[in-house]
């Protein structure tokens, strides 16, 4: 075990506390805000392991969230996540090594258009599948606490599907 390895273990734990916070928070603007930090941090993290493109999607997705919050519950202008897709995209041929690279970039490409359309029920719909998309990268590119944080991040966008979603559904309907 090398000590950057260690160090984006540990920068992963505290990505995902700040991460999970933001998906109990039940207004875009400070979902946005908490995930700004979050993504800087795992953005670190993937410098530690490597792992560039997971890196340079984290620090495509903060410009994001620094971005789409600014317009606060305004409808973005859809030359934002114009701009964004092919940043990423961009970025992701800089960083392309093999086919696992794709799959940071369809994650955060996913949920930026989640984010821009702005349901926050899409968004956290749309969190369940980017999680999945990481799980299979950070195996690959061994973020542990990073895939240990995609791990409760689902279950956290899953109990935040049922607080907000489905409770609330059911509650409306037996009125």
């Amino acid at each position: 075990m090398t000590i950057n390895f260690i160090i984006a273990q540990i920068i992963g734990i505290l990505a995902l506390i700040i991460l999970m916070l933001s998906f109990q928070k039940n207004e875009k603007k400070l979902l946005l805000k908490y995930q700004i930090i979050s993504s800087f941090l795992y953005a670190l993290q993937y410098v530690f392991l490597g792992a560039y493109t997971g890196s340079l999607m984290n620090l495509t997705c903060m410009v994001r969230n620094f971005i789409f919050n600014k317009y606060n519950n305004k409808k973005v202008p859809i030359h934002w996540l114009i701009i964004i897709v092919i940043l990423m995209i961009v970025f992701l041929l800089i960083s392309y090594i093999r086919t696992i690279s794709l799959l940071p970039m369809l994650a955060v490409v996913l949920y930026s258009i989640a984010v821009w359309y702005g349901n926050l029920k899409l968004i956290r719909c749309t969190e369940v599948i980017s999680c999945t998309l990481f799980i299979v990268y950070n195996i690959r590119v061994l973020a542990i606490t990073g895939l240990i944080a995609i791990m409760i991040e689902l279950i956290a966008a899953l109990i935040a599907i049922y607080r907000f979603d489905i409770k609330q559904l059911n509650s409306n309907e037996n009125q």
